[in-house]
């Protein structure tokens, strides 16, 4: 199986700000885009450069041990009750960590977003935790769709040990039909976020159950549109 690490959206223009969108598990790349452009007008695709990134495939126990595009392992069940698998999380996180690196060196930190969608959602806070841990540096946006965090997730004690003072504006949505990935998992981790003082929104979704719709993405970019403070680039800031 071809496992390329990121999909372009279109061609590099570090003048626009850059999402990196992670999907969701047994998805690609590829699919995570395809499945953006039907959903979004072309013009309004065009106003952001997009990567794609591809999970490499792993062993995923909820598939039964068979070999999954997923971003980390989950063992017993998707409630957030289970423990995380953190040694495959941050084999992901790793990954993601060094595209963002490479972004940064050709354009401002604060016009890289890192989100996803259910699986892709977690694996971006879970990137955005450890960068701002580790960086002075801010990035523009974070958001998780249909996603959540475990309870006992490395995120948490990320937080309590690196206080998130220049943490990124956020976007959390959520089906209210949702089935699947339960909207109060994702509701319970937003109201975790803002209690440790985060800067984050949290949106219901009308009618939608574990699914991406045109109306949740029309208010992700707006949202951006509105809190993102994009500079033109400079030079290397770390």
């Amino acid at each position: 199986m071809t496992t390329a690490s990121t999909t372009d959206g279109n061609n590099n223009n570090n003048h626009r700000p850059l999402i990196i969108f992670c999907h969701g598990s047994g998805d690609t790349g590829n699919g995570a885009n395809a499945w953006i452009r039907e959903l979004v007008p072309s013009s309004d695709y065009s106003q952001w450069e997009w990567r794609f990134p591809t999970a490499e495939p792993i062993p995923y126990q909820l598939n039964g041990g068979r070999v999954t595009s997923v971003w980390y392992d989950r063992v017993g069940g998707f409630a957030p009750t289970f423990p995380e698998q953190t040694t495959t999380v941050e084999r992901s996180t790793d990954r993601l960590l060094k595209i963002i690196k490479e972004e940064t060196k050709r354009r401002d930190p604060g016009s890289i977003i890192i989100g996803g969608f259910s699986m892709g959602g977690a694996i971006a806070y879970q990137t955005a935790a450890r960068w701002h841990a580790a960086n002075k540096t801010t990035l523009g946006g974070v958001f998780g769709l249909s996603c959540y965090l475990n309870h006992d997730s490395k995120v948490w004690s990320i937080f309590q040990e690196h206080k998130p003072t220049n943490w990124p504006p956020t976007f959390i949505a959520h089906g209210a039909n949702d089935d699947f990935i339960f909207p109060g998992w994702g509701q319970e981790t937003y109201e975790r976020m803002v209690k440790m003082g985060l800067p984050a929104e949290f949106r219901i979704i009308p009618g939608m159950q574990h699914d991406m719709v045109a109306e949740e993405i029309a208010q992700l970019l707006e949202f951006l549109k509105e809190n993102i403070k994009v500079s033109e680039f400079t030079s290397d800031e770390l």
